[in-house]
């Protein structure tokens, strides 16, 4: 997918005209190429979708895409494991502290022990899914190299 780099618009790989703003360019986007938005004379208000700058949604916009759906949700399972055993250890503390079983170590140990699965888990997800990435990279690019011969 490429970037108007006028307007920001998401185009089709191929396009050489923005079908929003009718800006011409170069098919192949260079990636070092930073969205300038259009000067507009006329202060208008700040909303919640207009407070993040467009270099910021056009960035996260390619992020997303050279992520991929399984990527993406991978990552948003990683976060939620964490997430999960945060909340677990918090739960298993109070509940130690409301037994009356909060002697020496036990509520520390409990605690940092559930934070550091929650952590450790949710790192190897995240990981597992850029290898994912960085192998089906491999495979496009070998797959081009493949058309090319």
């Amino acid at each position: 997918m490429t970037y108007c780099p006028k307007c920001g618009k998401s185009l089709p790989d191929d396009a050489t005209v923005c079908s929003a703003c009718g800006a011409t360019f170069d098919p192949i986007p260079d990636p070092d190429l930073i969205f300038d938005p259009p000067q507009n004379n006329q202060k208008t208000k700040k909303t919640k979708s207009s407070s993040k700058s467009p270099e910021v949604r056009t960035a996260f916009q390619k992020w997303a895409h050279d992520q991929g759906m399984f990527c993406l949700i991978a990552k948003a399972v990683a976060v939620t494991v964490m997430v999960f055993y945060l909340l677990t250890a918090i739960v298993s503390v109070i509940s130690l502290i409301a037994n009356g079983n909060a002697t020496g170590g036990a509520v520390f140990s409990t605690f940092f022990l559930d934070v550091l699965a929650g952590i450790v888990y949710g790192v190897i997800i995240w990981l597992l899914s850029d290898a994912v990435l960085y192998l089906q990279k491999l495979y496009e690019m070998k797959k081009e190299e493949t058309k090319k011969q």
